[in-house]
Formats: structure tokens, sequence, C-alpha cells
């Protein structure tokens, strides 16, 4: 009992002098904090952000205005939520918004000296490369080999009739494809057993206690590293083979790794590129299998929609939907983006950004202070009243139409970034700098929907389903990526031509 006591004792004096220390350095105008009950003592607002996210922000967003600071974890967490917040959030200097500080969880599973644990320079040129690896060449050859992959898993997985869970399926599926296009047929050709689950193994460590904590020893974090140099032993093995064979045969994003040289002349090294292609491979799988899935969702649930796809697909292949797609079809699926564009819209992958700041800075009369982590919310903003109307919470895909697009405000949509960070069309890493809450992911926009769009018109072409649970499901924050809540059920049968 005299411990216990003397125990909280001391914790309630360390808490007391953290907070004088900082009440008396921080400037006085500091951002207003939100709260509600109830309020645990350096957990701050755990329970409400855990469990309701978006609503909780979107509360304190009505509550407090575009800028308000919630407490978490011993962290103080100011959000920016408006047209103008974004800008000042994506726009900012890195030497005012450091972006390397705010994903530190990256070294965890990408390793030392990859995008986010080196000096801004050479994050530039590894973010560059991507542009050299993903030209549009080579997605002349990709939407095939995404096509041949989706059938044969389809084919072997569903077969004619059944019923099984569309996230598990278009997991597995995009996973597939990412390691086919990016990864090289070597690694393909070993993906399955003990290699998946080593994927697995690094997938499971993007949990929300990473990201506050990345060095708190913990069973997903040890699977983490040992899965991490199993891949690097295994990549190793592959480039030597092919440096043996003196061959210039291989097409895949691999090979530019191997050959890439920075400005200075050095060639990356191992555990560079592991790290590059983990992140890589990741990225490309997370984003397309929780944006496809939730995309289904909504056209299960939207038969108009639904059909105005399945009119553009018969539109683009001239009535014969058995046969197979060419990458100008893929780039003509105009109906197909704007449902893409709405489901990311509602279902932005990652839910927060963030960026620590390095020194004072002002907003709206409020001065943020150093050491303070600063977000933006797609997941919350996106779907604000004031930045996307009334109907901001239900599916419309006509927010797309060219007219209506002119009319949208400024750094409203946000699902990959904006601004400096914003991932453009041409490069893929599923790690660019903005689109993931971990900062080293953000699915280059033209594999993404490259991948998605081949993947999901096959499925829509070649199988009838239906959505056994009849409901769009609720979102599943527990973990970085934001995924349906499984099982996401589906009926199907198999389309004969």
């Amino acid at each position: 009992m005299g411990l216990t006591l003397y125990l909280a004792a001391t914790i309630s004096i360390l808490l007391f002098v953290n907070w004088f220390k900082e009440w008396v350095t921080r400037p006085k105008n500091v951002p207003p904090v939100y709260s509600e009950f109830p309020y645990i003592p350096w957990l701050g607002s755990i329970v409400q952000f855990a469990i309701q996210p978006r609503e909780f922000l979107q509360r304190a967003h009505a509550a407090m205005g575009d800028i308000f600071t919630i407490n978490l974890f011993g962290w103080s967490m100011t959000f920016l939520m408006s047209s103008e917040g974004h800008d000042q959030f994506f726009m900012g200097k890195e030497d005012t918004y450091d972006i390397r500080e705010a994903y530190k969880c990256t070294v965890v599973t990408f390793g030392e000296g990859v995008v986010y644990d080196c000096p801004v320079k050479k994050m530039g040129e590894q973010l560059g490369i991507l542009k050299v690896g993903l030209t549009h060449d080579k997605f002349l050859s990709y939407v095939p080999a995404i096509q041949q992959e989706a059938s044969d898993y389809f084919d072997a997985k569903w077969g004619d009739a059944g019923e099984g869970c569309l996230f598990e399926a278009l997991s597995e599926v995009f996973t597939l494809t990412s390691a086919r296009c990016l990864l090289g047929p070597e690694i393909r050709a070993r993906w399955s057993g003990e290699f998946a689950k080593m994927y697995m193994d690094l997938d499971h460590s993007f949990i929300p206690i990473m990201f506050f904590f990345p060095n708190l020893p913990n069973p997903s974090r040890s699977k983490c590293l040992n899965a991490r140099v199993a891949f690097e032993k295994i990549f190793t093995e592959v480039i030597e083979q092919r440096r043996k064979e003196h061959e210039g045969s291989y097409d895949d994003f691999l090979q530019v790794l191997m050959e890439t040289k920075y400005k200075d002349g050095k060639s990356l090294t191992m555990k560079e590129i592991t790290g590059i292609m983990v992140a890589t491979l990741l990225g490309g799988q997370h984003t397309s299998n929780v944006t496809g899935t939730w995309a289904m969702c909504h056209l299960f649930k939207d038969k108009e929609w639904w059909d105005n796809v399945m009119s553009e697909q018969r539109s683009l292949l001239g009535g014969d939907l058995g046969q197979d797609l060419v990458m100008e079809d893929v780039e003509a699926m105009v109906e197909f983006d704007k449902v893409l564009n709405e489901t990311l819209r509602l279902h932005p992958p990652f839910f927060q950004l963030a960026r620590v700041t390095t020194k004072p800075t002002e907003y709206k009369g409020y001065v943020i202070p150093p050491g303070r982590m600063v977000s933006v919310s797609p997941g919350a903003a996106q779907r604000l009243p004031s930045l996307w109307g009334d109907n901001a919470d239900e599916f419309d895909p006509m927010r797309w139409e060219p007219n209506a697009v002119k009319e949208h405000k400024r750094s409203a949509w946000i699902p990959f970034g904006g601004g400096r960070h914003q991932c453009s069309g041409e490069i893929h890493i599923s790690v660019a700098t903005d689109c993931f809450l971990i900062g080293c992911y953000c699915a280059g926009r033209k594999f993404a929907t490259t991948s998605l769009k081949t993947v999901l018109s096959w499925l829509m072409r070649n199988y009838e389903m239906e959505f056994v649970i009849d409901k769009i499901p609720k979102e599943d924050y527990t973990t970085m990526v934001v995924a349906p809540t499984a099982p996401v059920t589906v009926r199907y049968k198999r389309i004969k031509y």
C-alpha cells in the first residue's frame, strides 16, 4: 500500500512539473485545447480519438474553429482543418514543419537511411528515383500482368460460385500485382508460404502505438525487424544472381534501383534498396486494397453508378466484356475515376498526416510552439460541410464532373497530401512524401489507380456479385491505414463468355 501511494505521488509530481514547465515556457496565445469527458492525464483524449476519431475532430472543429489542440500520449497535437490551414501545413518549409521528425516510426519497417531517416536532400533524391522507375512505357506492360494475376487468383480462390471476403481477396491480389510489377519475377515466384508470412510481419508493424512510440519493445516490432533482415537477404541473393548473369533483360523497379546512382555518383546500398522495395510493396498493396474495397462497397449500394461504370466498360471494349484491357482503356475510364475520387474523399487510407514544428510559427493570430506535432486530417476534413456541402457524408461521384470540380474549395481534397508534398501522377512508391500517416507512403496515383481500375474492372466483368452484409462497413481504426471492418462478405457467381 505504501509503495503504491509513493508511486502515485511520484507520477503526480512529475506530471505537474511537466505541465508547469510547459505552461511557463510556451507562448500565451497558443491554439486552444479541446477535450471531452473522460479526459485522462497523459493519455488525454485517447478514449474519444481511438473509438470515433473523425466525429471527435469534427466536434472539436465545431467548437474551436479551424485550429485547435488535442492531447494524446503526452503529445500536444495541433490540428488545422480548413482550406487555409491545409495550405499552411502543406506549403510549410521543411525547416519549420519537419516531416522527418514526425515519422520516425518508418525506420522500424524500412530501415535506416531510407526516406525520412536521411537528410532532406537525399530524401528528395530517393523520391525522385520513382519517376525513373515508373514510366508510361512500363505501365503498358503492367496492365496485362495485373489482369493475369487477377484472373489466376480468382480462378483458383473463388472458382465459379460461393461467398468470400472481398477485402481479404483484394489484399492478396494487390500484393501479388505489386510483387509482379515492381519487385520482379524472382520475388513473385517465391511469393508463398514463409515469404507471405514475412510480408504480414512487416504489414502488422503499422499500428498506432508505433507512431507514438516507435522504439517501444513489442512483438509486432520484433517480428517486423526480423522480417526486414530476411527480405534484405533475399533481395541480396536476387541482385547478386542478376549481376552474375550480366543481362539487361529485367524491366522492373528492382532493376531501376540496382542501376540508379545518387548525384554524387554513389550507388544505393542494399539496406536502401531493401527499404525502398519494402515501402513500394506495402504502399501499393495498402492503398489499392483498401480503396478498392471501399469503392466496391459503395457500388454495391448504388446501382446507378454500378451501371454507369459497366456502361463505360462496354463502350471501351466494343461490347465484348470478355476481352482484356490495354493501358489506353484504363486511362479512358472517366466514370471509374469519379467513383475512385469520391471513394478517396469519404475513405482516405491515411486518417491524418503529421509534422513537428522546429520553431514558433503563426496561424490566424495563434503561435504554434516548437516541438509541437501539427496535423491535418483527410479523414475528418473531407467530410466537413464547410468544405463539401451539407451532403458531405454522402457518396456522390457527380462531385467530380468537370464543372463541379471547378467549384471545389482549395485544398479540400487531400488524400494524397498537397502543396510541395502532393503525390504526383508520375511518382509511386506508395511512398511519396505525404500520403501515409507514417509519411513514407503516398501511393503514386498513376500506379495505384491503374492497379485499382484494372483489377476492379476485371472483377466486375467476370463475376456477378452482391453484398451479403447489405451495409457499408464501419472503419477499422486499429491500424494506421483505415480499412473496412472485416469481413466484407460478398456472394459471387462467375460469368461465362
